[in-house]
């Protein structure tokens, strides 16, 4: 290469050291990118491996607090998908409201049903009748996220999404 490079003439020289020079100013900025993504890819997963190293160690802990908390639950209380969509169902009776059932999480003693309730130009008055009956059937009932946001067209009535969960126990087969 460097003999190539020295038989040729001081232009062609030129012209080759220029475009090279292109070449690696075209390149550099996505190598440079690629490297930042890796980089941030590393720290996320140096991140995520500490907590999960955190979670594993705390395993007998986290264990022994959930059979707590399962003992607490009143299994008869507990509702499952079907339960609590008919449960939020007659929650919004008379609301403009909207219910999608959403994933289930499993796990060997309890099933988390996630649901989205979406209620739609109701005044301050319903939604707060609405949380208030939510929050009478906590723990196995409640709310993971709600986002409210006025209505365009009449600023005295509200928009709700609410994110709401319902825990039900499962039956162990021995």
């Amino acid at each position: 290469m460097k003999t190539f490079f020295q038989n040729r003439s001081m232009r062609e020289r030129v012209l080759l050291l220029v475009f090279a020079l292109i070449g690696l100013a075209w390149w550099a900025p996505v190598a440079l990118g690629r490297m930042g993504a890796l980089r941030r890819e590393l720290t996320e997963f140096k991140i995520e491996r500490e907590t999960q190293r955190l979670w594993l160690s705390r395993r007998t802990e986290i264990e022994a607090r959930a059979a707590a908390a399962a003992r607490t639950l009143d299994p008869s209380k507990t509702l499952d998908a079907s339960q609590a969509f008919a449960e939020l169902n007659r929650m919004t009776s008379g609301l403009a409201a909207e219910i999608v059932a959403g994933r289930a999480q499993q796990s060997d003693q309890f099933a988390l049903n996630n649901i989205q309730v979406t209620i739609r130009r109701a005044d301050i008055n319903a939604l707060y009748h609405f949380y208030e009956q939510l929050s009478a059937r906590a723990p196995y009932l409640g709310i993971e996220q709600c986002v409210i946001s006025t209505d365009r067209a009449n600023p005295g009535l509200l928009s709700a999404v609410f994110r709401v969960y319902s825990i039900e126990a499962r039956r162990i087969e021995k």
